[in-house]
């Protein structure tokens, strides 16, 4: 009996177990089949990310500034190595560093990830040794010129962006990743997946920018070479094509101090003297003045509603364009008291000031431009010489190009155009007109009130020997906090367009402290005049040469010969320009009136033998003489001789010989 039940107890535990692995199969097969199928997918196949190639990036000429490099990592894995010699031997080729070698032909360690990058070419065969894993990854690669890298931005390790265009733009250059998938066996071995599964990762956009990079680079270079001369804390170069918007180069940069984004967006000033022009065409063209107009600035001192308003040459009474050429206060004070409040502000806000460009750009300040509701009976006339008020440098330059081009007020673009990877136009910059402010002939007669800053007025530092540049200076106190003003800090300015005649730049320098000279035309002035020789002289600064070469400001003359009978009227203060570029003809400006407007002491005539014709003559005029010439080669001498004293003026014959 006990025999019996214990066999029943035995068969009903079998058909319990057997139960229990019906059940059980059940329960995988039924409930748990996508989790398992899962966990076995997972152990025979695996899933490699594919990132995508970021969007390439390039100046208006075409130049890579940003450029995107299909490369491996590198993770060894020792016990599974079965030559770690190899391996060592291999990756000290590649130039890894000897701790991460030693670490990675240590049978001890499990799991060994090798720094850095390296190309598929390089690492082939260290590739595909056992134990040894690779994964794809993406690197940035940016120009070796580093004037264009605080606009570009950068990025990351692991392809984050970080800063300028590259954050700003992260959408466009970012592409779609993909993925592979691969098979491995019992030992690890990998194979290509049976299945075609894998997913191709899509490239970015690639983005064209506006700026030049050589012109870029001649700007990032004088700005630097002008803070160290006079003694800056800091400055910004923006130069921008008036015709379309397009800026063509901006650079910044601060002395002991970080900063981030682009100042020349992001950090608005007073610009001091550089809005009476603004003020100026706003007056012309409504007909509230004459170029002729005079009002008594009261020979350098007024007082209005309790502020006292200095100029710096006294003079008792002068036209609107002699206001513009001495930078009076007290006169733009006067003039602009023709525009009630309300219009005055309405000239500031048209010309773009108290509002952001929308360029692409992060940080972009707004700048400062109160409404009429929170003036001061001094606000007035601190905003006619331009103080209560601030603007960034592509602001400013975005006004200036109204005056440039005839009355526009034009977007400044910063993006000139936008491709998919399989080359379609996803953008285009076109010209986009904000709002007309001008009519052509207001805005002629500004750059003519300007073109006598640069000639006789307070900018004639900035003179080019052979273009007429239009231009105005700007010197303003820096504020220190809302409470006033610090004492000796001031802002230094200058906006040049270039040529005059027919403007192809719009250039605007700043400079923070300068202690050498506080003065915009004796301290920026002449950085506009460094940049615009190097930007000629270079064939790829994006300069419009034949636009150039047809300016009517301009002289043609031949590179050898110039007209027996030809005769050109001094540059006293030019600097000579003998530069190499061989585009434009030899080319001297013939400002009727530089030679009145200043009383020039008698000096000896230079010695100019065995210099070429364009450098002889550059050289006369540089000291203030007139020039007939003939024939063609060399200068073998002058009539008179080199050294005799002759006035300011005279006529210099040049005797040549082939």
């Amino acid at each position: 009996m006990f025999r019996q039940s214990r066999i029943t107890l035995i068969h009903l535990s079998l058909v319990l177990f057997a139960a229990a692995i019906v059940v059980r199969a059940a329960q995988v097969q039924l409930f748990q089949s996508k989790q398992w199928a899962q966990r076995a997918a997972e152990q025979h196949f695996a899933s490699t990310s594919l990132p995508a190639s970021r969007g390439a990036i390039y100046d208006v000429s075409g130049a890579p500034l940003a450029m995107s490099r299909q490369m491996l990592r590198l993770s060894i894995s020792p016990r599974e190595a079965k030559d770690r010699r190899a391996i060592g031997r291999d990756l000290a080729r590649l130039g890894v560093p000897a701790p991460f070698v030693s670490r990675a032909t240590d049978a001890r360690r499990a799991w060994v990830d090798i720094p850095g990058s390296f190309s598929p070419a390089s690492v082939s065969d260290l590739a595909a040794m056992r134990g040894v894993y690779s994964r794809p990854t993406v690197d940035r690669v940016y120009t070796p010129r580093e004037a264009t890298r605080r606009i570009v931005g950068w990025v990351d390790d692991t392809g984050t962006a970080r800063a300028g265009l590259e954050l700003a733009l992260d959408s466009l250059l970012r592409g779609i990743d993909g993925h592979a998938v691969i098979a491995r066996d019992a030992r690890g071995r990998r194979f290509d997946s049976p299945a075609d599964s894998d997913v191709a990762p899509e490239a970015g956009d690639a983005v064209q920018l506006t700026i030049n990079q050589e012109l870029q680079e001649i700007s990032v270079r004088a700005l630097s070479d002008a803070i160290d001369k006079m003694g800056a804390t800091g400055g910004d170069i923006v130069i921008l094509d008036p015709e379309d918007g397009e800026i063509r180069a901006m650079a910044s940069q601060r002395v002991g101090q970080p900063t981030f984004g682009n100042p020349a967006l992001s950090e608005p000033f007073e610009p001091g003297s550089t809005v009476k022009p603004l003020f100026a065409a706003e007056l012309l063209e409504h007909r509230l003045a004459r170029p002729t107009d005079t009002v008594n600035t009261e020979n350098g001192v007024y007082t209005i509603a309790g502020r006292t308003i200095h100029d710096d040459e006294p003079k008792a009474r002068l036209t609107l364009a002699q206001v513009i050429e001495y930078s009076s206060n007290i006169g733009m004070v006067k003039f602009v008291s023709r525009l009630t409040p309300r219009q005055e502000f309405e000239t500031l806000r048209d010309y773009g000031f108290g509002m952001p460009t929308e360029v692409p750009y992060p940080g972009e300040a707004s700048g400062i431009l109160h409404p009429v509701s929170d003036w001061s009976k001094q606000s007035p006339a601190s905003m006619a010489i331009g103080y209560e008020v601030a603007v960034t440098p592509l602001q400013l330059a975005a006004a200036y190009g109204a005056i440039a081009n005839g009355g526009d007020l034009l977007e400044p673009a910063l993006i000139k155009e936008i491709r998919s990877r399989d080359g379609t136009v996803l953008y285009h910059h076109d010209r986009r007109v904000v709002r007309h402010l001008l009519s052509p002939q207001v805005a002629a007669t500004v750059r003519r009130m300007m073109v006598s800053v640069v000639q006789g007025g307070t900018s004639t530092e900035a003179q080019l020997a052979r273009f007429t540049l239009a231009g105005k200076s700007g010197t303003a106190r820096r504020v220190a906090s809302r409470h006033g003003y610090r004492a000796g800090d001031y802002t230094a300015s200058f906006v040049g367009l270039f040529p005059a005649d027919n403007p192809l730049y719009v250039i605007v320098v700043k400079l923070d402290n300068p202690k050498a000279t506080i003065f915009g035309g004796k301290a920026a002035a002449p950085v506009s005049k460094i940049v615009l020789q190097a930007a000629i002289a270079s064939r790829d600064a994006a300069l419009d040469r034949s636009a150039l070469a047809s300016s009517e400001s301009l002289l043609k003359i031949e590179d050898t010969t110039v007209a027996s009978t030809g005769e050109v009227a001094p540059r006293p203060d030019a600097a000579p320009d003998i530069d190499s570029a061989p585009a434009p003809p030899v080319v001297v400006v013939l400002p009727a009136h530089a030679a009145a407007q200043r009383a020039l002491a008698p000096r000896a005539v230079p010695d100019v033998r065995g210099l070429t014709i364009r450098a002889a003559v550059y050289a006369l005029h540089h000291a203030g003489f007139r020039v007939q010439a003939s024939g063609a080669g060399t200068a073998q001498g002058t009539l008179p001789n080199a050294g005799v004293v002759m006035g300011a003026g005279s006529v210099i014959r040049l005797v040549t010989a082939p």
